[in-house]
């Protein structure tokens, strides 16, 4: 008697992974930090998806939310549930989640990349005009042109990569200044050649004890009319 085969594929489905094809590179982080915390299947497909379709070969790595939605795969597995809608839905959390980063754009759609430094700074730049938005369109402001509004994203584009003890401790000052004040103390502190948040909390400090009435002129002029920008810590330096 012969044996039947045990490796037959059944009809209709995937027959294998052809030699050559073009591979997808995700990070490694994604499976050990972000995928476990993921519970909803429609967040599931579309962050996946959407690490691959963003970062293909060939153009800006960033997509409107409408053009990742309009996918052919995408707009088939979601024909019959919830659409172009319910992919948006799904986007908007791998943003929140923080897997994606996004700008909101005038007409309504939303702009994302994949959150890395690269992405970072592609969506900056977007914001601030030098790089055009795939199909044009303009990104809605809250804040002048060019100017991110989160002291997190500030940090980052000023002084370098978040550490736990930098978030922590960009937390607990927007519990006590605003968050135009800590943006405005970290650019001044990458102004003045002293790139860290133990230097930009000093400057907050000065500010809340002695205001900002003359905050414009202190990033041009120093002391004496030195033109060395003031040094925070001056105040905190005893000499005998």
């Amino acid at each position: 008697m012969t044996a039947a085969r045990q490796d037959a594929v059944p009809d209709g489905a995937f027959e294998g992974f052809r030699t050559g094809a073009r591979a997808t590179a995700i990070p490694s982080q994604f499976f050990t930090d972000v995928l476990p915390g993921i519970e909803d299947a429609a967040e599931l497909r579309v962050t996946l998806y959407a690490l691959y379709a963003i970062t293909r070969p060939g153009s800006l790595p960033v997509m409107r939310a409408s053009a990742v939605a309009a996918e052919e795969p995408l707009a088939r597995a979601f024909a019959h549930h919830g659409g172009a809608k319910a992919v948006r839905a799904a986007l908007e959390g791998a943003v929140a989640r923080g897997v994606l980063r996004s700008l909101a754009l005038e007409d309504g759609d939303l702009l994302v990349a994949v959150n890395t430094e690269a992405g970072r700074r592609l969506l900056d730049r977007v914001a601030s005009g030098a790089e055009t938005a795939p199909g044009g369109g303009v990104v809605v402001r809250l804040e002048p042109a060019g100017t991110p509004s989160r002291p997190a994203q500030v940090y980052e584009q000023e002084i370098g990569l978040l550490t736990p003890a930098v978030t922590a401790a960009l937390a607990e000052a927007e519990s006590k200044y605003p968050a135009g004040w800590i943006a405005d103390a970290i650019r001044l502190a990458a102004v003045n050649n002293a790139r860290s948040w133990r230097y930009a909390e000093a400057i907050l400090r000065r500010w809340e004890t002695e205001g900002r009435d003359d905050e414009s002129a202190e990033r041009s002029a120093g002391p004496s009319g030195s033109g060395r920008p003031p040094n925070p810590f001056d105040a905190l330096i005893h000499r005998e």
